[in-house]
C-alpha cells in the first residue's frame, strides 16, 4: 500500500465524531519539513438568518456569540498529537461547502481531509447532498473523506 504525506491540510470541523476522526487521521497524513493543519469551523450563515428571524438576536450579535463559542470549542478540539505539527484554528461565516473550498484556496493547502457524515440531518442529506459531496464537486484540490467511525456496538457485530 502506498503511503501518502502532505505538507498542509485543511480539516473542516463541525465537532461531530466524523470530523474528530478526520482531524485525527489528518495528523497521520501530514508531513514534510513544516507540517501544518488548518482546522476550519464554518458558522452557517443560513443558521444565523434563521435564528435572527425567530427573534433570537441581531445577526451581528449572534455571529459574535457563535464565533466566540466556536473558537473556544475549536481550541480544545484541535490539538496536535505531535509537537512538530503546526495547528491553525480558523472560524469563518458563510455557506459551509463554499467556505471550505475558499479557505483551501486561501491557504493553498495540499489537500482537504473531512468526515463523510457530520451534524446535518439525514433528510437534508437525502434532498441536498452532504457538505463533503459538494466540496468534492467544487474543488480542484485532493479531498480525502473518512467515514464515520464505527460505534462499539457496530464493531461488535
Amino acid at each position: 500500500m502506498t503511503e501518502y504525506s502532505f505538507n498542509s491540510l485543511l480539516v473542516p470541523v463541525d465537532f461531530s465524531d466524523a470530523s474528530e476522526n478526520a482531524f485525527l487521521q489528518s495528523q497521520r497524513l501530514v508531513g514534510g519539513d513544516e507540517p501544518s493543519i488548518i482546522a476550519l469551523h464554518v458558522i452557517d450563515a443560513a443558521l444565523v438568518e434563521l435564528m435572527s428571524a425567530n427573534g433570537l438576536g441581531d445577526p451581528d450579535e449572534l455571529i459574535s456569540r457563535l464565533r466566540q463559542g466556536s473558537e473556544e470549542r475549536l481550541h480544545s478540539f484541535a490539538k496536535a498529537k505531535d509537537a512538530n505539527i503546526q495547528i491553525t484554528r480558523v472560524v469563518s461565516v458563510g455557506i459551509p461547502f463554499l467556505e471550505i473550498i475558499r479557505k483551501s484556496e486561501d491557504f493553498a493547502v495540499d489537500a482537504i481531509v473531512m468526515g463523510k457524515v457530520g451534524t446535518g440531518g439525514r433528510f437534508e442529506k437525502l434532498l441536498f447532498g452532504s457538505t463533503a459531496e459538494r466540496v468534492l464537486r467544487g474543488t480542484m484540490r485532493p479531498v480525502i473523506v473518512y467515514p464515520k467511525p464505527a460505534t462499539a456496538d457496530e464493531r461488535a457485530e
